[in-house]
C-alpha cells in the first residue's frame, strides 16, 4: 500500500481498537484482510495460515478454524464505530451483519464501503497534510509581485525577472487588496519539460491555481520560472490579477511532475475557472502520482496583511 494508505489503516484500526470483540487477533487480521493491494479473491483461510503466524505476537497456533469469527469481529465492530456513515452511505447492515458466508455482503461489502467511501472522505481531510509532509524545502520557489516591481524588470515585451532573494531577504508577507503577480521558479533538469499543479488554501478553502482557466490554461513549464496569470488567462486580461481580500495565513503547494497526468478536470474550463479540489479528485490524482513515481512537492506560506 502507498504510505499515505497505509496511515489510514493505521488510524481506522486504531479507533476499532476500542470497540468490544476487537481482540489481538483482529487488531493483527485487520490491516492483513483490508490491504488495498491484497485482491478480495485472497482466502481467509491464507491470511491465517500464511500470514498471521509471522505476527510474533500472536505466538504459535491454529488461527484458520476460527478466522470466520475473527473476520465477523472485525465487522461487527466497523458497524458499531461506523453505523451513521455507513448507512449514509447505502450499507445494507442487516445482510452485512448477518449475510451468510460466501455472501457478498460480509467482510467484502465493509471493504468497498472502507476504501470508496471512508478513504474517500480521509484523503478529502488530510490530502494537504500527506502532500506537505512530502514537501521539500526549497526557499523563494514562489514570489509575489507587485504591478510597479513588475514594471522595474521589463524590458519591452520580454519580462526579466530578478533571481531569488536570499533566505534572509525572503518575502513572508503579501499585502492585502492589492494586484499582484505570481511567479513560480523552480528548478528544472535541461531539456525537459514538467507540468506544474499549485494548490492554494487559506480560511477561505482550497483551490486549484494551476491549471485553470482563470490563471494558467497551460500547466506545462517549459523554462523557470513561469508568470501568472497567463496571458490567456482570464484574470490575465483582467486589471486585477492575484488579489487577497482578507488578512490571514495562505499556503501554496506546488507538485511538479516529469510526465503530464491523464485526468479530465486537468484540462482548462470556462465553465469552472477555478477547478474544484474535491475528494473524488484528490483520489484520483493520488492513484495517478503512485503510478508515475517521478514528482516532487514544495511548499510555501505567506501571512496576507494590511
Amino acid at each position: 500500500m502507498t504510505p499515505e494508505q497505509v496511515k489510514f489503516i493505521n488510524e481506522i484500526a486504531a479507533e476499532l481498537k476500542t470497540q468490544p470483540g476487537f481482540n489481538l487477533r483482529e487488531e493483527v487480521f485487520f490491516p492483513l484482510r483490508y490491504d488495498k493491494h491484497r485482491p478480495v479473491t485472497f482466502q481467509q483461510t491464507q491470511i491465517a495460515q500464511e500470514l498471521m503466524p509471522k505476527d510474533l505476537r500472536l505466538g504459535k497456533g491454529d488461527y484458520a478454524t476460527s478466522i470466520g469469527t475473527t473476520s465477523q469481529n472485525v465487522v461487527q465492530a466497523m458497524v458499531n464505530l461506523y453505523k451513521e456513515e455507513m448507512e449514509k452511505d447505502g450499507v445494507n447492515l442487516d445482510i452485512l451483519i448477518n449475510g451468510k458466508q460466501g455472501q457478498r455482503g460480509t467482510w467484502r461489502e465493509a471493504y468497498y464501503w472502507l476504501w470508496n467511501h471512508k478513504y474517500l472522505r480521509w484523503l478529502g481531510l488530510h490530502s494537504w497534510e500527506i502532500l506537505h509532509d512530502n514537501a521539500k524545502s526549497s526557499a523563494n520557489w514562489l514570489q509575489f509581485l507587485t504591478k510597479e516591481e513588475m514594471a522595474s524588470v521589463q524590458r519591452g515585451t520580454r519580462a526579466l525577472i530578478l533571481p531569488s532573494p536570499p533566505p534572509s531577504a525572503q518575502k513572508t508577507t503579501i499585502p492585502a487588496n492589492q494586484s499582484l503577480w505570481m511567479l513560480v521558479d523552480l528548478e528544472l533538469q535541461k531539456d525537459k519539460n514538467y507540468q506544474l499543479l499549485l494548490l492554494n488554501r487559506s480560511q477561505q478553502g482550497q483551490c486549484l491555481l494551476c491549471p485553470s482557466s482563470a490563471y494558467a490554461p497551460n500547466s506545462i513549464i517549459e523554462k523557470p520560472p513561469i508568470v501568472l496569470p497567463q496571458k490567456d488567462a482570464w484574470a490575465g486580461n483582467s486589471k486585477e490579477k492575484f488579489v487577497f481580500g482578507e488578512v490571514g495565513k495562505e499556503e501554496f503547494l506546488a507538485i511538479k511532475l516529469e510526465k503530464p497526468l491523464n485526468l479530465p478536470w486537468l484540462t482548462p474550463r470556462e465553465d469552472e475557472a477555478l477547478p474544484e479540489w474535491n475528494a473524488e479528485r484528490i483520489k484520483e490524482l493520488f492513484e495517478q502520482l503512485e503510478q508515475q513515481g517521478n514528482w516532487e512537492v514544495f511548499y510555501q506560506s505567506f501571512e496576507v496583511v494590511e
